[in-house]
């Protein structure tokens, strides 16, 4: 007979106490998040958390165990992911269908002409949340606390 243990999984008031010194600062709001992509990229798709320490948003990612694709891909190298921007740097944000967001990543439209969710999109799909930085360029989450995550940055 054979025993298979999984790791023992963190303690999340330890991560978030080690999150915050490597930061250097108190975690002010966090939510889990999927960031979809960035304007001039590829659609990522990446599960993870987004959160603000001071006047900085941060989303960090985590490897996912996928035990189906380890089975029929193998295993791939999983390479973190760490992105983070400052709430002065934000020029404004609001909700997006995800086709809007697609055509934007791949450049087939300019980050401020992303043509804000309608009703219909809002009730009946899963919208992103666009950032528009001032630097023109845009990020983009699906965000699960998207009311409290719009709150802290200026509306479009």
């Amino acid at each position: 007979m054979q025993w298979l243990r999984r790791a023992q999984e963190e303690d999340p008031a330890e991560f978030w106490r080690q999150t915050a010194e490597k930061r250097g600062g108190a975690i002010g709001f966090f939510t889990f998040a999927t960031l979809v992509g960035r304007t001039g990229g590829i659609i990522l798709n990446f599960p993870g958390l987004l959160y603000l320490v001071g006047d900085f948003f941060w989303f960090e990612d985590f490897e996912r165990d996928n035990w189906l694709s380890k089975i029929f891909a193998g295993r791939s190298k999983w390479e973190k992911t760490e992105l983070s921007f400052s709430k002065s740097e934000v020029d404004f944000t609001r909700v997006v269908s995800r086709l809007g967001a697609a055509r934007c990543i791949a450049g087939a439209v300019a980050p401020r002409q992303v043509s804000p969710a309608s009703v219909f999109t809002k009730m009946f799909s899963s919208p992103v949340t666009q950032v528009v930085l001032k630097d023109g360029s845009a990020i983009f989450f699906e965000v699960m606390l998207r009311k409290e995550f719009l709150a802290q940055l200026p509306p479009g």
